[in-house]
């Protein structure tokens, strides 16, 4: 049985535009960033681990979502900037030094500024209306850009899975 909060999450992940979503889990990977950095400061080790640990999965999920065939230097350069930030990620929990946490928010931030500006602009809201009239695939976040992977519709009777909606949903109802 699903409680209260899990359905709510549910329910928003599953009725949230794709650039919305992207938006979300940048959010999410920033909030687990400060709340492990207040963890280091309280030498709360594991609570730490584990906050650290939750952020690097959403910085590799959004890894895992970049189509380099598709997005050409766009999606290499994400890809090395994503590969640098799981890097100090792990210097910090090694370490517990705050200083890389928050290079890592400041990047994370950046890129989530510079895709929140993107997503409202008639180029991607063109690209997302004709991505949704091509019958065959479904192309998911990052406007439509081809950036990140396309993935096949699913038959009507299941929902379409689409890529951060498993992480943002497990990532608001584990916090």
């Amino acid at each position: 049985m699903k409680t209260a909060a899990q359905a709510y999450f549910s329910t928003q992940v599953s009725t949230t535009s794709q650039g919305q979503l992207l938006i979300m889990l940048y959010e999410g990977c920033i909030k687990f960033l400060n709340q492990a950095k207040t963890s280091i400061e309280e030498k709360d080790v594991a609570k730490k681990g584990m906050l650290i640990t939750r952020a690097m999965d959403i910085i590799n999920e959004l890894d895992s979502s970049l189509n380099a065939e598709a997005g050409g230097e766009i999606a290499k350069n994400l890809h090395e900037l994503y590969y640098f930030c799981n890097t100090r990620l792990l210097k910090a929990n090694l370490t517990m030094d705050t200083t890389y946490i928050d290079e890592v928010i400041k990047i994370i931030d950046g890129v989530r500024d510079a895709y929140a500006q993107i997503i409202d602009t008639p180029e991607a809201i063109e690209a997302m209306k004709n991505n949704a009239a091509m019958p065959s695939t479904q192309t998911t976040t990052h406007a439509n850009s081809g950036v990140f992977n396309q993935q096949p519709v699913q038959p009507a009777a299941q929902p379409a899975k689409r890529t951060g909606a498993a992480m943002y949903q497990k990532m608001a109802t584990s916090a």
